[in-house]
């Protein structure tokens, strides 16, 4: 059975888009943990919109702050989390360097942990003051790696939700 050159083509053009969504797909599930592209909300602040609402008599409810010393971390979830860190990173023992380092033992670890990886000048200044990766560095570097440490390769926006951080920090200290 001999197809026409009409359908021959419509039957490429079907497999190239399949490839094309499974190429797609695939990518930003290996990039994200999910296949569903995630796009930021951004809040639009306006001028005197506050005093406007203040004076209508309409409460606004604030979100209440996050309360690190009352959350219970939850490991599972922070390895988890960490499927959006592994295009870049791995986290076994002994495994090997990616873009970005090996993650094993970096909690407690020196800034610059992983030998044979090529850090930037901004990491090795902390190396060199002999700062640690503790809660308090990972949870600012997490949130925000380039406004917590300009200069460094990260090229990851940061994880915004603190209670995303805490569950990744909680597992990132198990890797020991």
């Amino acid at each position: 059975m001999s197809l026409s050159p009409a359908t021959k083509a419509f039957v490429y053009t079907v497999i190239v888009a399949e490839l094309f969504a499974v190429t797609y797909f695939g990518g930003t599930w290996l990039l994200t943990g999910s296949i569903i592209p995630h796009k930021e909300e951004t809040k639009v602040l306006v001028a005197g919109a506050d005093a406007a609402q203040e004076a209508s008599g309409v409460a606004v409810a604030a979100a209440p702050a996050f309360d690190r010393a009352s959350y219970t971390p939850d490991v599972g979830r922070g390895e988890k989390i960490s499927a959006k860190c592994k295009a870049c990173h791995s986290f076994d023992n002994g495994g090997p360097n990616r873009v970005g380092p090996n993650q094993w033992g970096v909690y407690g670890g020196k800034f610059g942990h992983a030998s044979g990886f090529n850090y930037s000048s901004a990491i090795m200044e902390k190396h060199t003051a002999g700062a640690v990766w503790d809660e308090a560095a990972l949870d600012g570097f997490l949130e925000a790696p380039r406004t917590y440490l300009p200069g460094n390769k990260m090229q990851f926006n940061g994880i915004k939700d603190p209670a995303e951080r805490a569950d990744l920090i909680a597992w990132l200290k198990t890797l020991k």
